[in-house]
């Protein structure tokens, strides 16, 4: 069982992973192209888990610190992979519309 402040930590990270990319996807698909927005948001949420990061490190937290960036680096490869299966299947549902007709 992980420690409390580990625990918190992980979830802080999954939750601003997944709170980033989420809302860089739903502007991303709703502008239907990259904006200023979309593009900046990644980098901002990563500056935020990094000031996190150092901050746990600095508090001697070294522990919690590790779980924190392995949380956010874990939303965001489960993100990423949704997001590649998504496209795919749309392509494929594309590709067979097109063979259809």
């Amino acid at each position: 069982m992980l420690p409390r402040d580990v625990a918190i930590a992980c979830a802080t990270g999954i939750g601003l992973g997944g709170l980033g990319l989420g809302t860089a996807f739903a502007l991303h698909a709703r502008a239907g192209e990259p904006t200023w927005i979309v593009v900046g948001l990644l980098p901002l949420s990563l500056v935020i888990v990094a000031v996190l990061y150092l901050m746990l490190a600095y508090a001697r937290r070294a522990r919690a610190s590790d779980w924190l960036a392995l949380g956010y680096t874990a939303a965001v490869v489960l993100a990423t992979a949704l997001l590649m299966l998504w496209e795919a299947a749309r392509e494929l549902y594309a590709e067979m519309n097109v063979a259809v007709w």
